[in-house]
């Protein structure tokens, strides 16, 4: 029996875009890159910028003409996942786009973070259209010396 492969006119573009997320794939660290899962819904990525102190990580989201009621954060196994909808400009009047560039519908963005947190504590304001999320750092075990009786 034959194996089934997908059939591509432009085999050389397919080859090269591989490659090209074969690379992205390895400097881009996995906590910014959006799953496979992610993509195959269809679903757009907010510009997110995520940075870290000693004490905790602060994930902040531009989400530009969204309410504050059309986003959900959630927090569950060390993966923070931000997602919502931005709603489709429902007028009555048709317009001729020539230029279309905002994105509608459903987003999401999640991030696995590198260390424990602490979960109970994690806090998200909204204001402006950014989405600023601040997750505690879970305390790190300091290293103990152990008499030998």
């Amino acid at each position: 029996m034959s194996k089934l492969t997908r059939y591509s006119e432009f085999p050389v573009i397919e080859s090269i875009r591989r490659d090209m997320d074969r690379i992205f794939d390895d400097l881009i660290p996995s906590a910014w890159r959006m799953d496979k899962d992610e993509k195959a819904l269809g679903l757009w990525a907010p510009r997110t910028d995520m940075s870290e102190t000693d004490d905790e990580y602060v994930v902040t989201v531009d989400l530009p003409g969204i309410s504050k009621k059309e986003i959900e954060v959630n927090y569950q196994n060390n993966r923070l996942t931000i997602s919502g909808e931005r709603k489709k400009e429902e007028k009555e009047e048709k317009k001729d786009f020539i230029r279309k560039e905002r994105y509608e519908g459903r987003f999401l963005r999640s991030f696995t973070l590198p260390t424990k947190v602490k979960d109970d504590d994690i806090k998200a304001s909204f204001q402006d259209g950014v989405l600023t999320v601040h997750v505690p750092k879970a305390e790190v075990s300091k290293q103990k010396k152990v008499t030998i009786t």
